[in-house]
């Protein structure tokens, strides 16, 4: 495998039914946050939306009760599989202002009007993010509004420390950065608006804290090392042996609990502007 995979924007985690399950679930832990910024921002009934790199359609189903029957969102994702699930997600949920296509967010041309632009978790992959925000806002009209979503992996932590917590993000970031993916993305979305030619963005960061025997948090960071532990193995992060990832998320509730403590996942920052 190439030793920067992402470096023409390849998702590297992959399209496999387990990762698209990991998303769906990761959505759900998320989701409040992502529609506090969509909110925010001004996504508003009526408003047509393109959610780029929406994978099975999480952000886009947000978008779509966000903007009601009187609008549209597209979304677009370079995975056929992926679009096809969307798809079928969308008829069971019966959202008929929502579509899907299969494009490859580096090149897609923006041949529909819109009145926003959307994404969460897709600039971290590219290998210019600010080449395809400015792409996109000279097709876009003035106005456009601009919305994205992404993490910081070093905001990660726990309280007390959780040494297993620690060793974690650890294979997680270490492992991402060796695959080419911008593991801080958020704190870099001002930079990325401004060299796009976009007016500096108004931007939020929200987290989720938690504690306690019940948390999903420790099955969303051992989802996340399971989808990546091959690419971990490969780049010499950590072996299979020393993750461990069978009772990993079992291991870190009860290190968390044992300490009467919290976990951070990572945090997210929301960044939104409008095309002048």
């Amino acid at each position: 495998m190439d030793p920067s995979p992402s470096s023409s924007g390849t998702y590297v985690l992959g399209h496999s039914d387990p990762e698209v399950q990991r998303l769906e679930n990761q959505a759900r832990f998320i989701g409040d946050l992502t529609e506090d910024v969509l909110r925010r921002a001004g996504l508003a009934s009526g408003m047509r939306v393109l959610d780029l790199g929406c994978g099975a359609g999480d952000v886009s189903f947000l978008a779509a009760l966000l903007v009601g029957p009187n609008g549209s969102v597209l979304g677009i994702d370079q995975a056929p599989g992926v679009i096809e699930k969307a798809r079928e997600r969308a008829r069971h949920a019966s959202l008929v202002n929502v579509r899907f296509d299969v494009a490859s967010v580096a090149d897609f041309d923006l041949a529909e009007p819109v009145e926003a632009i959307v994404g969460r978790l897709i600039l971290l992959h590219l290998p210019d993010p600010a080449a395809t925000l400015r792409r996109l806002a000279e097709r876009a009209g003035a106005g456009t509004l601009f919305v994205f979503h992404e993490m910081d992996m070093s905001t990660a932590r726990s309280m007390p420390e959780s040494p297993l917590c620690a060793q974690g993000m650890h294979w997680i970031k270490e492992t991402f950065r060796r695959a080419g993916v911008e593991t801080d993305m958020g704190s870099k979305l001002y930079s990325a608006f401004r060299r796009a030619g976009l007016p500096g963005p108004q931007m939020l960061l929200s987290a989720r804290f938690e504690g306690g025997p019940d948390s999903f948090a420790y099955q969303y960071l051992t989802e996340v090392v399971r989808t990546l532990l091959p690419l971990a193995e490969r780049f010499g992060v950590a072996s299979a042996d020393e993750i461990g990832i069978d009772t990993l998320a079992t291991r870190l509730r009860d290190e968390i609990v044992a300490l009467d403590g919290v976990i951070q996942p990572p945090a997210f920052i929301g960044a939104w502007t409008r095309v002048i």
